[in-house]
């Protein structure tokens, strides 16, 4: 390698840390909110599609207007507090959905865990 490319990429590596460090420093926050927005997007998207997936009664229906409003205040915390919340929430809902239905003693667990999480 020649030393004129040698020192280019050492300049650029350079700049590209700095640049890199400046939007952590300054704009980290912002890139975490962006990133967990698109997270809870992405689980109630997810959540939803199981739920669909299931065997449709009652409380199928009454589980997606709950999660509806879970989500919808999620995106209000902060982006540790919310990210936790929902890691609770889907190991939870994995379990129950094992069974492609939801009865009343599910139902009931899920909205209780929901009120306790908010």
């Amino acid at each position: 390698m020649r030393k004129g490319c040698f020192i280019s990429v050492i300049v650029f590596l350079t700049l590209v840390l700095i640049a890199v460090f400046y939007l952590v420093k300054f704009h980290g926050e912002d890139l975490l909110n962006v990133g967990k927005e698109k997270m809870i997007e992405l689980t109630q998207n997810k959540v939803l599609s199981d739920i669909e997936s299931i065997e449709q009664n009652e409380y199928a229906d009454s589980l997606k207007i709950v999660l509806s409003k879970y989500f919808d205040n999620m995106k209000e915390l902060e982006v540790d507090d919310g990210l936790n919340k929902i890691e609770e929430f889907t190991d939870n809902i994995d379990v129950i959905l094992m069974d492609s239905r939801i009865d009343s003693i599910e139902f009931d667990f899920l909205t209780k865990r929901l009120l306790n999480n908010e």
